[in-house]
Order: structure tokens, then sequence, then C-alpha cells
């Protein structure tokens, strides 16, 4: 099920966003409806030094770039930026009070290119009776962010869709085994279903059961990027509240090595941006749960599991003696991904995979488990919606619970059988009750742990 278009928001954009500010050294979010329009005589920008891609990106050749503006009258202009992996939110880069010294209308200012800088550009002239005109974008990005960025485009025009959907996969998902220096490798996370997917050139390898954030920590929604895996990784304690409370004997900022009890992460972690990881769970009854400040957990052999499967994808950039003695050891071992591994991390709760109707627990509380979306998500498999009336659909929100999907047959919901022949089934091998934590000292999951 597809949460309504207008709360697609992809949360990473906040952390690349935030990056991308300090950049420009001077920033403002503003709403959706700053978008590119065509008007007569509109201004014009341009980007230099930069070489165009064959996918019609000016990807930067430089560090810094010149963005150059030229708006024939106007008295002052703003530098407008969409990114790629957030097409929801638009981001001030720069304000050009005045033209160029002895220019009419030519504006031109410096930007700093961070490295996952990716998206649309454009600029919004202001002229002395007070209106505005915006220019056509260019497609800037850097070297690095071009390699992935339509790709990333194409990933994040699901929204929070799962791309197990049968919307995208037709009604059947193709498996494969995975293939050695096969380098086109992604992963998938529905967060809702505790699923997280590995594909290798669009079909499925593997499916692995995971835990995740818990609700007032909960793991960032949108596209990420895997730059590296690191085997027998260090712990940096952030300085936060949560680690004072929930760890006594840790410093923020203290590096705690791999081998040192007090280290939570386990014998391995890849890392997602701005502290979110994927790394190893706690314990069995992790999985299936909300039980960390934002990162996904996995039992350790499929961690090692995933891992190798992305080595052997990107061609073995380490001897698989090396990972074998990391495993068995202490020492540290960290493995670059170049080009990086996409992370698709999705909230949806009501999904038609293969004909068959899943409804997830909104275990967020994001309000997307409402008669509406569900009418909606089984309209779009041809379903006659107009035939099942509200309560019937109430009742097949209500038999997801905490623990439980609820499956259903789309012939059987077709046909006025969905509640008598939909069943409940655990999310995952580990969905059972929990029992409540003990008093005193916690060992919770982190965001950075």
């Amino acid at each position: 099920m597809a949460i309504l278009s207008s709360k697609r928001i992809l949360a990473i954009a906040a952390a690349m966003l935030a990056a991308i500010f300090l950049a420009a050294c001077e920033s403002n979010i503003t709403s959706t409806s700053q978008q590119p329009q065509q008007t007569s005589n509109e201004p014009t920008i341009q980007a230099s030094p930069v070489e165009q891609s064959e996918d019609q990106w000016q990807v930067a050749k430089a560090d810094t770039v010149t963005l150059t503006i030229n708006a024939p009258g106007a008295q002052s202009a703003r530098i407008l930026y969409r990114p790629v992996v957030a097409s929801d939110r638009v981001a001030v880069l720069k304000k050009v009070n005045a033209p160029d010294k002895g220019a009419n209308g030519t504006f031109s200012a410096q930007l700093k290119m961070v490295a996952d800088f990716a998206g649309d550009v454009w600029a919004e002239a202001v002229y002395p009776d007070g209106s505005k005109k915006q220019s056509q974008p260019i497609k800037l990005a850097t070297e690095d962010a071009a390699a992935t960025a339509s790709d990333i485009a194409a990933d994040a025009a699901h929204g929070n869709e799962s791309e197990r959907s049968d919307k995208f996969t037709g009604g059947k998902i193709e498996t494969t085994i995975l293939e050695e220096n096969q380098p086109d490798i992604k992963i998938t996370v529905n967060v809702p279903a505790f699923r997280l997917t590995l594909w290798q050139n669009g079909k499925e390898v593997k499916t692995y059961e995971i835990g995740v954030g818990r609700k007032e920590y909960p793991i960032a929604i949108g596209m990420r990027k895997a730059t590296q895996v690191i085997w027998n990784p260090e712990w940096v304690p952030p300085d936060s509240e949560w680690v004072l409370e929930s760890h006594e004997d840790v410093e923020p900022g203290e590096r705690i090595e791999a081998d040192d009890p007090r280290n939570p992460l386990g014998k391995l972690k890849i890392p997602l941006g701005e502290g979110y990881l994927i790394h190893q769970a706690a314990k069995p009854t992790d999985i299936g749960h909300l039980v960390s400040h934002g990162c996904i957990r996995m039992l350790k052999d499929d961690l090692y599991d995933l891992a190798e499967k992305i080595m052997a994808a990107r061609g073995w950039p380490v001897p698989k003696e090396q990972i074998e003695k990391a495993k068995a050891s202490t020492d540290r071992l960290a493995v670059k991904l170049n080009p990086p591994l996409l992370v698709d991390v999705n909230y949806d709760t009501q999904v038609v995979e293969a004909g068959v109707l899943h409804i997830y627990p909104d275990v967020y509380g994001r309000n997307t488990n409402t008669v509406e979306n569900l009418r909606s998500e089984l309209q779009a498999v041809g379903v006659n919606v107009s035939a099942i009336d509200d309560n019937t659909l109430k009742q097949m929100l209500d038999r997801a619970s905490a623990n439980e999907q609820f499956v259903a047959n789309v012939a059987d919901i077709k046909s006025g059988n969905a509640l008598a022949a939909g069943r409940s089934e655990p999310l995952t091998t580990q969905s059972v009750a929990k029992s409540p934590p003990a008093k005193g000292k916690s060992r919770r999951g982190t965001r950075g742990r």
C-alpha cells in the first residue's frame, strides 16, 4: 500500500540537506510549491566547470563550481536545489543580493560541492516591481554522486512503496542465485514487514528478517547509500542523552574497540550515513521488533551472509581468507564499496505481492492503515472496491497486530470472501510478545549502534 503522495517524505533528505546547507553557507527550506516554472524571457543558469554525462547530468569537475545567472533587469536572485533523493524538498543554496559589478542582470556565486550532491538546480530572479521568474533547471552532480543518481531517481519514484509490490513486479518476483562479479546490486527494506531484500540485476537474491528502530527513534525512511562494510567495528557513543541514561560506563566520543564487552555493534556493521547502521542483533528476539535507536539489526549469520554476497557481487575486493580471519578474530577489517550500494528504506503497510494482499502493522503510527488507503491499494490491482463496505475493510485492517500481518488472496477479496479465507501470520519467526524490560540498566539499541 502506498502512503498518499502528499505524505511521501523521504527522511534521508534531512541529513543530506543539512550537509548541503553547511557547504552553501546560507540556506533555507522552502515548500514544494517553489518549482521551476517556465515564463517568457525567463532567466538562465549555467555551471562551470562541468562535463556533460551520457544521462544528461552536468558533472562537476572541481570541488567548487561557479553558478552564473543571466536575468536582465533583475535586482537579486536565489539559487534553488531539489535533491534527487528528496524530490519533495527544495533548498535555497545561495542568495545573491546584487548583480555582478558592471553587469546588467548577471549574477554569479561559488558553490562548494559536497560528496552526495545530485539534483536539479535552478535560479529565481527578483525584479524591481517585486515579480519573480525562474529558470529551467540543470541536473548538477558531483562525479561520485552522478554514478548512482539515475538509479536513485528511479528508485525514489516508488515513494514509500515496497519494491515487492505487483505494481512494480507485474505480479511475479524473479529470483536468482547470486553471481560473482555482477556489481548491479541493491538493498530494499520494508520497515513494517521487518524484511530486508538483496537484489541483483533486478532479481531477488535473498530476503532476511530484521529488527528496526523504536518508535521514538525510527529508522530514516528513504534512500541511503552504503559506502563500506566493516568487520569488528569500534563503537563511538554519540553525545546524546540516551547514551548517559542507558550506558553509565561509557563516555560520548570514547572509542570502544570490538573486543570490549561494552561495544554493542557485534561482529559487523554496514554504515548507511548520518549514524544509521545495519549491524548485528544483540539477541534473536531483536528480530521482528522495534529495538534500536534507528538502526537495522540482523542475526549474525544473516549479516555475514549478506556481507559476503555483497563482496562476491563486487568481485571480492578483499580475499575470502581475509574475511574469514576477521570473523575468527577481533581485527578490524573495513572494505570500501565503490560505487556505493543503494539501500532503499520504505514504509509500506499494505502490499499486494504475487496476487496476495499483506497488511502489516503501522509500527510507527504514520496513519497508513486507513480504509481510504486500502481501497486505493485494492483498486490499483483491479478490485471493484465499490462492492466492499467500509466495515469489511476495517475488519481486515484490524487483523494486523504488533506481531502479526493479515494475509488474503486478491481473488478471495474480489469474491467477497476476504475475512473468511484470510489469515493472520507472524511477521517473522521471532514475532512473539516480548517480556517487559527489566528495571535498572538497559542495553537498548541505538542510532549509531
